[in-house]
């Protein structure tokens, strides 16, 4: 592999660990280099500018999400294909866990920095969603709902999961319990199981 290669890839990974830490406005350039132990210029060039960057990250990650959620929600009964959408994206955010953290933060702030081409892969997810309801209810087995409404159901506490684990900890410290420290792979199979609660007839 080339150095420039490395290089890129080097920018790349901590840029998302800075990203994910301090949000888009109070991320610099100049940190990422002096953390990557290059130049600035370096920086620029692979990339254009901390927008063009911030945009690269970002939407490589919602595409590859996006492509996971849509390939393995293609067929069966709405009932399954909603279950394998809750997993595959709950998966995806299990395996990145610093996406999931600017995710979360980008839902925080209203996605304000979160840039159009990543919106555009997501709303490719909440197709896939608003297609599986509306199956569902065609089937008569899911009520009518707001297809937004359910992927803030899935989004919201599985991207909140990972930024709220200091303040379990801090919790769970003073309750002296472990009840707070559940696995991510739970809280998926428990959200799923109440959301299909919440839109079964």
């Amino acid at each position: 592999m080339r150095n420039g290669q490395n290089t890129k890839e080097k920018i790349i990974n901590i840029s998302m660990q800075i990203f994910a830490q301090k949000g888009y406005d109070a991320t610099t350039l100049d940190e990422i280099a002096n953390l990557c132990d290059i130049t600035k210029p370096a920086i620029y060039y692979h990339f254009k500018d901390k927008s063009s960057l911030y945009e690269y990250i970002l939407c490589s990650q919602f595409e590859e999400m996006a492509k996971r959620v849509l390939q393995n929600t293609q067929e069966g009964k709405a009932e399954d294909r909603l279950k394998a959408y809750i997993k595959n994206f709950g998966q995806y955010l299990i395996d990145n866990p610093t996406f999931s953290a600017i995710f979360s933060r980008e839902i925080s702030i209203g996605g304000q920095t979160l840039p159009d081409g990543c919106i555009k892969e997501l709303a490719k997810t909440l197709d896939r969603l608003s297609n599986i309801l509306d199956n569902g209810l065609k089937e008569g087995v899911f009520k009518e709902i707001n297809p937004f409404l359910v992927q803030m159901m899935i989004v919201t506490p599985l991207s909140a999961y990972h930024t709220s684990k200091p303040l379990r900890k801090k919790v769970a410290e003073v309750l002296n319990s472990s009840y707070l420290d559940v696995e991510f792979s739970d809280i998926v199979d428990n959200l799923t199981q109440n959301i299909l609660s919440a839109l079964k007839v």
